[in-house]
């Protein structure tokens, strides 16, 4: 069952990468919607229904932040956690002597999420 739905989802991005490259095409075209779909045998109804398919597919990538924090040793550390909390089943672990730029970027990128 679950590599049913694995293969699903894989030609689903498959048909999502495809008409993305069409409606590049198209709005790259000159032409309008309804022209460029008549010259591809596109029904207009079909771009469009894509067409939101591939705008919010790249709405959710684009809502993924990211914070670089540096990655320090434990003996940089004063060894003992002083804050952690769960954000969207990401653990967040905080040690005594990180420092404010570090803290700021953890709590921005986990505010995102």
């Amino acid at each position: 069952m679950e590599k049913a739905a694995s293969l699903q989802r894989a030609n689903q991005q498959q048909r999502l990468v495809e008409w993305s490259r069409r409606v590049e095409a198209c709005r790259s075209s000159g032409l309008s919607v309804g022209q460029w779909c008549q010259e591809n045998g596109i029904a207009v109804s079909t771009y469009f229904s894509w067409q939101r398919k591939v705008f919010q597919a790249l709405k959710e990538v684009q809502e993924v932040t990211f914070a670089e924090a540096p990655i320090m040793e434990r003996s940089q550390l004063s060894g003992h956690i002083v804050a952690a909390m769960e954000v969207s089943g990401v653990r967040i672990q905080v040690y005594g002597g990180a420092d404010e730029a570090t803290l700021l970027a953890i709590l921005r990128a986990a505010k995102s999420c």
